[in-house]
């Protein structure tokens, strides 16, 4: 092979690369398509240090889209036309955050605009990129970042429903990132799998790892010995089954349950458990980690509104759908695919799950309602709603046996998590859980 031809290759592999980038980042901040909804779809043919550099070049651009707008927006005196605006998102996102060779992240923007037939804002590119090259670093260095890359929706509901300087704080954790987080199948080996795994045992119990690698080729996977879930997102099981103690063959349903991680804390936690969701796509999921984990639960496809019981439950838990705003260090461009209407939408929903889900219950059991969201209209507001007009009371939730602080358990005995508990350990995703229990 000639080096010309050579070259000419390598070129059309990097741009692949940068065109798969340009078609998440375009498909998430214009027209409402989750990023990891069409990674498969769109990376497929690339290889995996390509596709691995291609969801890292997106998170970081969408992490870091308010800073980079307003850099470009110095360099400029009108908008761009919406791909060549986006390649240069793409571009000063590897100039300043990526520490992308200058010239790479410049020569290849061009070679994009090139691409998408716009050649005649190739010099246009070239030129507010090179000053993003010179001057960039020191007009970030000024930014309040949390702010400009937090969108104004979610600011301004943080804000009413915290403190400006709470919502200062969870922008601050979203740049970070997050890091894997495993649930162990037997707690006993916790500590072993911890010092194989090379990671941290947290007193949760959850495993942490915060160095790279696939997770299909860690040592335990194919044995099923752990599965992948977020420490805040493991609490709400362990909260059910710390509230259920000793009873023996505790009947529990986890309602809308994929991908299963609850479920698989319940069976291993010694319940009987019938697992339920209305998706037949994400419940073979569910169906997947159990027979990797060689764990068994009744696994039920059926909507929960119109899904009844053989007889009553011992426990429930409901891990309802929300605005899932708490995982957006997970999922970045969560800020740009929905809007504040869609958190006031919620609720109904999640009002309706919960009173159906009390139905299921025996007298005296207990239910867990969990939200992976930071908006407290989907949290307590739909508890406090519900307690007005049903059978349930509160039970405080102990965080002793959680390995907890104390602070996380709200006034009202509910556990709410923020982004930045624990930064210094990798932070966490947004959670809210509330104990009920159904009177006699």
């Amino acid at each position: 092979m000639s080096q010309r031809h050579a070259d000419s290759e390598d070129k059309t592999d990097t741009l692949a690369s940068r065109a798969a980038a340009l078609t998440l980042l375009t498909g998430a901040v214009r027209e409402g398509k989750s990023v990891d909804k069409r990674f498969q779809k769109i990376t497929g043919k690339l290889e995996p240090r390509d596709r691995a550099f291609v969801r890292h070049l997106v998170a970081t651009t969408l992490r870091r889209l308010g800073q980079i707008d307003a850099v470009l927006k110095t360099f400029t005196t009108r908008t761009p036309p919406a791909q060549v605006e986006d390649i240069l998102r793409l571009g000063a996102a590897q100039i300043l955050f990526l520490e992308t060779a200058p010239h790479a992240a410049v020569d290849t923007s061009v070679g994009m605009v090139r691409r998408v037939r716009q050649p005649r804002l190739t010099g246009l590119t070239n030129a507010v990129l090179r000053k993003v090259v010179s001057k960039g670093q020191d007009i970030i260095a000024d930014q309040n970042w949390p702010r400009l890359n937090t969108p104004g929706w979610l600011w301004d509901g943080w804000t009413k429903a915290y403190s400006e300087t709470t919502a200062h704080r969870i922008g601050e954790a979203h740049l970070a990132g997050a890091p894997l987080d495993l649930t162990v199948k037997d707690p006993a080996s916790a500590e072993a799998w911890a010092a194989d795994l090379d990671a941290e045992l947290l007193s949760t119990g959850t495993l942490r790892r915060t160095t790279s690698g696939l997770v299909q080729e860690l040592p335990g996977f194919a044995d099923g010995a752990w599965w992948v879930q977020d420490a805040a997102a493991a609490l709400p099981a362990r909260i059910l089954i710390n509230a259920l103690d000793s009873q023996a063959n505790r009947r529990v349903a986890d309602l809308c349950s994929a991908p299963g991680g609850k479920t698989l804390q319940l069976v291993a936690g010694g319940c009987d458990v019938t697992s339920l969701d209305s998706s037949e796509v994400r419940l073979a999921r569910v169906q997947e980690n159990l027979d990797r984990t060689s764990l068994k639960a009744d696994v039920v496809h059926a909507d929960v509104m119109q899904w009844t019981p053989p007889k009553p439950f011992d426990a429930v838990l409901l891990d309802a759908p929300c605005s899932a705003t708490g995982t957006l260090r997970r999922h970045p461009d969560l800020g740009y695919l929905k809007k504040r209407r869609d958190v006031v939408s919620y609720p109904e929903t999640q009002r309706s799950l919960l009173k159906r889900a009390a139905e299921f219950l025996a007298p005296g059991g207990v239910l867990a309602y969990a939200v992976c969201s930071l908006e407290p209209e989907e949290g307590q507001g739909v508890v406090d709603a519900l307690l007005k007009t049903s059978k349930l009371s509160r039970v405080p939730i102990d965080p002793a046996p959680l390995g907890i602080d104390p602070n996380w358990i709200d006034g009202a005995g509910a556990l709410r998590t923020l982004p930045y508990y624990w930064q210094k350990r990798g932070g966490l995703d947004g959670f809210y859980a509330a104990l009920l229990k159904k009177n006699a």
